[in-house]
């Protein structure tokens, strides 16, 4: 059985056996009942739907998911770099999630291995570490070292893995309808968080993906300055297996930590080393963006490692062209950064860039409207848009980013913010647009900590106004400005017969004046519902008056007493209506707030 797994889904057991034979069709369903129940019991004993919903106590959330195993104790991961979807507190919290996961034995990856290659894996490897040094939920890591000397790391999914997350998946979007019990407060759209958790999922599961990714990434960014990126093998991997170069080094968290103690006792050894990585991080990371159109979206600390070189190690004399177009070669200094994982990476087309760009540049300008319409133009409508309400809720936001310092500013609440504002607006960004913003922010936090007087958007502004001053068509530009040109010529003799028509239209009376009311709609919406009670207050009113004329009009007439009295109940019964919707209106308005 896949030792990935805690007490509880092992003793239920995943849709595999050992030797990877399917169960029966009985006792599959058995499982998948049971698990059903597990995980609906434990979302209602932790309160998640509804605590997602409105993002509130995510320690409780935290909790639910370590309880219901790797499949979503690696969902919480996912989310913790998502504050385009979480509030930064969810995101903060799910950090916490430890894996837990006991390794398989050696023997089950061996068979991995050579089930996914075909090969036995003495025909690949020349030596394989039995023991991982690294395990979480969708698989384990190990070193090993090629025939030809190369030592690589190798990762290989847990068996079993994949259907054991399909089938929480699954269990767990048929686990939403209890949203229906959840009030009408709700943050987030929980179908599309779990919409976009199932992509992501689905995309570590399959490895192929982060192969193609990782050759790419090599390809764009390997020897840019001194940032490394190692090989992938696609000769070596397969769907469930990948091996990548290895390359020693700790993380820049490691790095930072031990900055700020040296700052704390004065020491300023490594002032240099500092703002040279922010510079460095910054320009390759704006490269990516602006010239590359793929970049790394998940740029945190752990997945960037720096390596210091001693001087007889292999690059320590590397040199690179100098800075400004200068003539010669300058050394690199003893040190290098290496990106690590490319599971999840950000791609952008050219009229994307070119909209970004255009964003970048409007922020320079501090004009709310400008920036706004560059947003719009990046952005997909999903209904009707009130473009000056939607200028006027993204004006706070904008005034934070003019006004204050890097260190000042809560990237991650920003993010969240803004897509509230976008989604209450009719606006749907573009998910590669909140990707990127989400790996910005995630960079903009280690470059403050480096180097605090260094801002991002300051090295933006010229990568962007490059995009767009060698992305310039002036051909097309000119001929445009030309036919304007043209055009306003021919219109020119019209002007004057055009203004006297228009004030002979005054004169006569006739001049029509349209006015834009904001928020019309929703206003004949509640003009509409008062007529309408208006109307059915006095028809109430008309038929217990009318009732009342019968009953007494005619005492010794059953039955026209008998439709008088059936008017007072008509009248009684619809009047109970009306008190009864009226106090849930009230009801659902004070739950709201």
């Amino acid at each position: 059985m896949d030792n990935s797994c805690n007490k509880e889904i092992c003793e239920e057991g995943p849709l595999m056996t050992n030797n990877n034979e399917e169960r029966p069709q009985w006792q599959v369903n058995q499982n998948r009942h049971t698990r059903f129940r597990t995980i609906v019991s434990v979302l209602r004993r932790y309160n998640v739907l509804s605590n997602l919903a409105r993002q509130k106590n995510p320690d409780q959330v935290r909790a639910a998911f370590e309880e219901l195993g790797p499949t979503f104790i690696k969902i919480g991961q996912i989310l913790s770099s998502r504050t385009d979807i979480v509030k930064p507190e969810f995101a903060n919290e799910f950090k916490k999630l430890q894996n837990n996961v006991r390794a398989d034995d050696f023997s089950v990856v061996k068979q991995t291995i050579e089930q996914q290659t075909g090969k036995p894996i003495n025909e690949m490897f020349a030596q394989f570490d039995e023991r991982p040094f690294a395990s979480a939920s969708m698989g384990q890591t190990h070193h090993a070292t090629l025939l030809n000397g190369q030592k690589v790391v190798v990762k290989v999914q847990h068996p079993g893995i994949d259907a054991e997350v399909a089938l929480d998946i699954s269990l767990f979007e048929r686990a939403l309808p209890l949203l229906r019990y959840i009030p009408e407060s709700s943050v987030v759209d929980l179908r599309e968080m779990v919409g976009e958790i199932k992509r992501s999922l689905f995309n570590e599961l399959d490895t192929s993906i982060e192969v193609k990714n990782g050759l790419r990434f090599y390809r764009l960014n390997n020897a840019d300055d001194i940032i490394r990126v190692p090989r992938v093998y696609a000769k070596y991997s397969t769907q469930k297996v990948l091996v990548n170069q290895y390359m020693p080094g700790t993380t820049i968290q490691h790095f930072m930590a031990q900055m700020l103690a040296a700052d704390e006792d004065g020491n300023h050894q490594y002032d240099d080393e500092r703002r040279y990585l922010a510079h460095v991080l910054v320009q390759n990371f704006l490269k990516q963006v602006f010239e590359d159109g793929f970049f790394h979206a998940d740029p945190h600390p752990g997945n960037i490692l720096l390596r210091e070189l001693q001087p007889d190690d292999i690059g320590y004399h590397d040199t690179v062209p100098k800075h400004g177009g200068k003539i010669g070669k300058r050394q690199l200094p003893p040190y290098r950064l290496v990106y690590l994982d490319f599971g999840m990476m950000g791609e952008i087309s050219p009229a994307l860039m070119a909209g970004i760009a255009n964003v970048v540049v409007a922020v320079t300008t501090e004009d709310t409207h400008q920036v706004g319409k560059a947003i719009l133009a990046i952005s997909n409508r999903t209904g009707v848009v009130d473009e000056e309400a939607f200028f006027s809720e993204l004006a706070p936001f904008l005034s934070q980013y003019y006004n204050s310092g890097l260190g000042d500013i809560d990237f991650q609440g920003l993010l969240f913010e803004m897509v509230k504002v976008c989604r209450s607006n009719n606006i749907q960004m573009n998910p590669a647009v909140t990707m990127l913003g989400k790996a910005f922010g995630t960079i903009e936090g280690i470059v403050e900590t480096l180097d605090p007087t260094l801002s991002m958007m300051d090295v933006a502004r010229p990568f962007a106004r490059k995009y767009i001053r060698e992305n310039f068509n002036w051909r097309n530009e000119l001929e445009d400005g030309m036919l304007a040109s043209l055009q306003s010529l021919r219109d020119a003799p019209k002007i004057p017969s055009r203004l006297l028509s228009a004030l002979d239209t005054f004169e006569n009376g006739q001049t029509r004046v349209n006015l834009v009311f904001a928020h019309r709609k929703m206003f004949i919406d509640r003009i509409d519902s008062m007529v309408n009670k208006i109307v059915l207050s006095v028809i109430l009113a008309a038929l217990i008056v009318g009732s009342s004329l019968l009953v007494q009009s005619h005492p010794d007439n059953s039955w026209i007493t008998n439709i008088g009295i059936f008017g007072y109940v008509s009248a009684v019964v619809v009047i109970i209506g009306l008190l009864i919707g009226t106090l849930h209106s009230w009801y659902t308005h004070w739950r709201r707030k």
